[in-house]
């Protein structure tokens, strides 16, 4: 494990020296520096700051970039284990109230609502690798033996930072700060930066020792007393004047088993209808996706491995994109090179497939049965159902 990850560290440890970062101390405990920040992160009460979410992928041409205003409540009065939060981003906002989190489109006004959302449902792009998602994993981080860990201090522009560096095997954070399974074969590094006089998270880098894809999640302007919203913007009803209330029904992801509903939508690119029932008898995977998400826009090479390896054996991958206009399909499709058919509209079957997050994959076989389903990409599941599933 050490072989594979530290080159991933050493070169992370060189981008900080040419950008004028240099480590003044390198023989800390690790652990003792990821304690400080847990105890406190697990103190503070409010937190805010401006946020910058940045995904590049430089060998295949991809950048994403995102900025929002964050809002933290970490220990409501009414929710003394809780949280609460208000993202505002450039095009869209969040807001968990403790009990309902609601998001709205500021281009087409409108706006959705989910009530008593689990744990995991609460995540989002803009919680990646935040303050909050660490406040939950570094405690099991600390306690896991088997997880490298080492920090230093460095001097970034007259001022002290802790640099706090590990890597997790087979595995990475997601929204809500658990460390959940990838590639077998992969290694996940994170390089923290840690303001040492606050003792707040300002940086987190996350890069993987496969390829040059990398998450950059910014913390600027932090600050333990930052403005506080408005009562009612906790509400969703203040907003319904401004936007339209959606009906957000709770969709549950079609389980395998079950007979895989037909569809007929319209093929990007060509003006074919293509059904599902121009497939029968053969190996179909379904995923369903948008454009404006960092989860299926880091799954397009994934895809493209696995459409490369099992197309000659007789899968044929499907990408059914929910409501994106053909022209922003198109950015999408000439900037991250998807090789695998594309057809829109697939709004209209969501609610038949349950489709509810992106992206979401549906392995359907040979006598048009589900035989595999997840929200998210999950590689090692999903290849070996192909594998028991392909044509003889």
């Amino acid at each position: 494990m050490i072989q594979r990850v530290f080159p991933v560290l050493f070169a992370a440890a060189v981008l900080f020296v040419a950008a004028g970062r240099m480590p003044a101390q390198t023989n800390l405990s690790a652990d003792l520096v990821m304690q400080k920040l847990a105890n406190k992160l697990a103190s503070v009460k409010k937190l805010g700051y401006k946020y910058t979410f940045e995904y590049s992928y430089p060998t295949r041409d991809s950048r994403t970039v995102l900025n929002a205003q964050t809002y933290f409540d970490l220990q409501p009065a009414d929710r003394p284990d809780g949280f609460k939060f208000q993202i505002t981003g450039e095009d869209r906002f969040s807001i968990y109230n403790g009990s309902e989190r609601f998001t709205g489109d500021k281009k087409s006004k409108k706006l959705w609502v989910e009530s008593s959302p689990t744990f995991e449902s609460r995540g989002d792009t803009f919680l990646l690798n935040s303050p909050l998602a660490l406040k939950y994993a570094l405690p099991t981080i600390i306690k896991d033996p088997a997880i490298q860990k080492k920090a230093s201090v460095s001097n970034i522009q007259g001022r002290e930072y802790y640099v706090i560096e590990f890597s997790l095997n087979k595995a990475a954070l997601d929204s809500s700060g658990r460390i959940s399974e990838v590639r077998v074969d992969q290694h996940t590094a994170y390089r923290v930066t840690v303001d040492k006089k606050t003792l707040l998270p300002v940086e987190v880098l996350q890069t993987n020792d496969k390829n040059d894809e990398s998450v950059k999640s910014t913390f600027a302007e932090v600050t333990e007393k930052p403005l506080i919203p408005s009562p009612l913007s906790w509400y969703f009803s203040s907003f319904t004047k401004d936007y339209e209330l959606q009906d957000n029904e709770k969709l549950t992801l079609i389980e395998a088993g079950r007979a895989s509903p037909d569809f007929e939508l319209a093929s990007f690119g060509s003006a074919d209808q293509v059904s599902l029932d121009r497939y029968k008898g053969k190996l179909v995977l379904l995923e369903f996706w948008i454009t404006h998400c960092q989860f299926c826009i880091a799954a397009v090479p994934r895809l493209n491995a696995l459409s490369q390896r099992f197309r000659e054996k007789g899968l044929h991958l499907i990408s059914i994109n929910m409501h994106d206009p053909q022209a922003t399909i198109g950015l999408f499709k000439n900037k991250h090179k998807p090789e695998y058919v594309i057809l829109m509209g697939g709004d209209t079957v969501a609610k038949p497939y349950g489709v509810g997050a992106y992206p979401a994959f549906v392995l359907v076989d040979k006598t048009g049965k589900v035989v595999y389903s997840s929200s998210g990409l999950e590689e090692k599941e999903l290849e070996s159902a192909i594998v028991a599933n392909l044509p003889e």
